[in-house]
């Protein structure tokens, strides 16, 4: 498939959804959210370059579009722990202590997320996959940590059994 037609049809998807979750107030997992946002932008962004005839930086722009999401999800991280009550951790009602701390630790992954994608030098999925795999692991260890010991649940797989969480939400899996 085109890989042009493959960038258009995930900006797409990503604006379908980003709207949808809007329109229906689902609560957004913020790793997705970053995900989404960078889907939503890189295809439009690479088109610009190119017929603005930037082509080298519209080149290293498509070089880098793998690795570059985990950009746009510690920027969207900054943009949730500085701006959003959820901070990054997306979860409501925590103390703004107890929600600068974990958004922390998610920042800071996020970060050396980013170090191994640039740094790596085998294949890009492998650049990309684990740390992103890891910073989803890291976020449910982290929400179930810190809704385990303020008594919001009670005993909960950090990987899994997202309908352990209180009120049968999944504020994980959005």
């Amino acid at each position: 498939m085109d890989m042009q037609l493959a960038g258009w049809i995930g900006a797409v998807l990503a604006a379908v959804q980003l709207i949808g979750f809007r329109y229906y107030r689902v609560q957004y997992n913020p790793i997705m959210l970053g995900i989404n946002i960078h889907l939503l932008v890189i295809t439009p962004l690479i088109m610009a370059a190119f017929a603005a005839g930037a082509r080298e930086f519209s080149d290293m722009l498509v070089a880098h579009s793998y690795r570059g999401v985990l950009i746009t999800v510690l920027l969207v991280g900054c943009g949730l722990t500085l701006f959003s009550p959820r901070g990054f951790i997306g979860i409501d009602n925590l103390s703004r202590t107890d929600c600068r701390k974990n958004s922390g630790i998610l920042l800071a992954a996020s970060a050396v997320a980013i170090a191994w994608a640039f740094n790596y030098t085998g294949g890009t999925l492998l650049a990309v996959a684990a740390p992103m795999i890891g910073l989803f692991g890291l976020r449910r260890f982290l929400v179930a940590r810190t809704l385990d010991g303020s008594n919001q649940i009670g005993g909960i797989v950090a990987l899994g059994a997202a309908s352990a969480l209180p009120g049968g939400t999944d504020a994980d899996g959005v």
